[in-house]
């Protein structure tokens, strides 16, 4: 398998385009990626490949339609040509002179495109996977009757689901619970900010919830990970945070009196709020307990405050500084407890929410037969990830593939890596790794490109698909 990087860029595109060999490219924009991608095509399709054996997977429609567009015009052109342009035409692209034979075959494969089933397989990734689960609706689980809806509908869809599940909370207390769980903590354009991002990545979301075997686990997976007890409240921390049992009453006291008797203005406020906070009852001690903090910790990050007593008050009281630092350290350690109990109610009550919406979601998809794009991309690779599916899918596409391009890679998701990789695997092992048929995989892209935040691309993952086929 070929790296190959834009040297002359006449040698390196053929270098690219050779039928024989897997190559994965990494070129700039503007450094002609659709003509090698095109020239490929046109390469094996002068080797002989049949067009259906051909499957090139882009990253939008409209880049799908561009390249179509190129292969089936320079066909025409073969057509027509006369043979000494042709011959210059065959020249360009392959770097030698072609023999008559070749003159021939190119000036037939128009009308072989045009006659293959299905014509070339030159398409988005989501558009061959509603493609694939159409020829196998038995398999993948998909009613015939089934549509699959642009992601405009798939939008209001979700937004109907989110307000329903907002009107639900009003009757239903565990949504209503987890709703005032998370509304209690963020504002309101924060909140359409987050139940946005799960409905953009509803199928990762809807795969958490069944891998870890329910909304139930999952949550209970939340606490485990942030390490927070699921029994335990914030009210139930400050409350043992401000029990006589937990403090060392005598030392504070001493130190309340010795800040109290210091020069500064900060000891005498500090000293009178520690004074006061000490004589509370344990009521008023959990009404003033932020105040409390205030005497030990920044407000800012809740960090232990670089000074607690100034040179007057240590010279009267050395010792004061140990008891104030032990009493922040002690403090620190409860605003830690807090911040993972905040974090994991609030997650786990998100989580919540979530799986309402992707209910009622999934409920109005069911009832309208419909699948949105997620849906594709999820129910292909599961259709390809099965060991006994798979050769049979592969057999029954039309006698099966024997080239797959991917352009954009850099743009291409885990999930949609699964079902390219799956499709490849079948040409290097078992009854699909015959000696007498050249397989290939070709990949580009530029990794400098690449919009991650957009639908989880991960260019690494396109390394690790061509260190895993490299060595066959």
């Amino acid at each position: 398998m070929n790296d190959t990087s834009p040297t002359d860029p006449n040698v390196a595109q053929r270098q690219a385009a050779d039928p024989n060999t897997s190559v994965w490219v990494s070129a700039s924009a503007g450094s002609g990626k659709t003509k090698v991608l095109t020239d490929r095509v046109l390469t094996l399709l002068l080797n002989g490949t049949a067009p259906h054996r051909i499957l090139c997977l882009t990253f939008t429609k409209a880049a799908a339609a561009e390249m179509s567009n190129r292969v089936r015009r320079e066909l025409a052109y073969w057509t027509v040509d006369s043979d000494a342009d042709l011959t210059d035409r065959l020249t360009r692209l392959l770097g030698r002179a072609p023999d008559v034979a070749m003159l021939t075959a190119a000036r037939q494969l128009f009308a072989r495109v045009l006659d293959a089933p299905g014509g070339l397989k030159i398409q988005t990734i989501h558009s061959f996977c509603e493609s694939l689960l159409a020829r196998f609706p038995l398999e993948s689980g998909v009613t015939p009757q089934t549509q699959v809806m642009d992601e405009r509908r798939a939008a209001e869809l979700m937004r109907t689901a989110r307000d329903s599940v907002l009107v639900a909370a009003r009757g239903i207390p565990i949504l209503a619970e987890a709703l005032s769980e998370v509304t209690s903590h963020i504002q309101e354009e924060q909140f359409t900010l987050l139940m946005g991002a799960i409905a953009r990545d509803r199928g990762r979301f809807s795969e958490l919830l069944s891998n870890a075997g329910g909304l139930a686990v999952a949550e209970q997976m939340v606490f485990a990970k942030i390490g927070a007890s699921s029994d335990l409240t914030v009210d139930d921390v400050i409350g043992a945070a401000c029990r006589d049992a937990e403090l060392d009453v005598d030392g504070l006291r001493k130190a309340a009196t010795a800040l109290l008797d210091g020069t500064g203005k900060t000891d005498k406020s500090s000293g009178q709020a520690l004074a006061d906070w000490l004589a509370a009852s344990q009521a008023q001690r959990i009404a003033t307990f932020d105040a409390y903090l205030d005497v030990y910790l920044r407000k800012a990050d809740r960090l232990p405050r670089s000074r607690l007593a100034t040179k007057s008050v240590l010279n009267a009281m050395p010792e004061a500084d140990d008891i104030l630092r032990d009493e922040a350290e002690r403090l620190l350690q409860c605003c830690e407890t807090i911040r993972d109990i905040v974090t994991a109610r609030s997650t786990a009550a998100l989580l919540r929410l979530g799986a309402a919406m992707l209910d009622a979601y999934n409920a109005t998809k069911s009832s309208e037969m419909r699948l949105d794009y997620d849906d594709l991309i999820y129910r292909a690779r599961d259709l390809l990830a099965g060991e006994d599916m798979t050769p049979w899918v592969l057999f029954k596409l039309d006698g099966g593939l024997d080239h797959i391009l991917i352009d954009e890679s850099q743009d291409t998701n885990p999930e949609q890596w699964k079902i390219v990789s799956a499709l490849a695997e079948e040409f290097f092992s078992g009854e699909g790794a015959r000696e007498d048929m050249t397989r290939t995989i070709f990949s580009v892209g530029d990794n400098k490109q690449s919009i991650f935040s957009f639908q989880r691309a991960d260019p690494s993952i396109g390394e690790g698909v061509r260190a895993h086929f490299a060595p066959r």
